[in-house]
């Protein structure tokens, strides 16, 4: 399996629990992701998810 599916699968599980509401989740699986994965995943994710990881609460 290569690197870029491996974003793919990790982008979905952020997009997933993004659209089920638990923002929670995604802001503590994001925080432990290096600044390089998160660079690889931010073009993978949706509007949605994106709006999570941007929110302080």
């Amino acid at each position: 399996m290569d690197d870029i599916t491996n974003y793919e699968k990790l982008a979905s599980v952020f997009n997933r629990a993004a659209q089920q509401g638990k923002n929670g989740f995604c802001k503590m699986l994001w925080g432990n992701q290096p600044e390089g994965v998160q660079t690889q995943l931010k073009p993978l994710l949706t509007s949605e998810t994106l709006n999570v990881l941007a929110t302080d609460d």
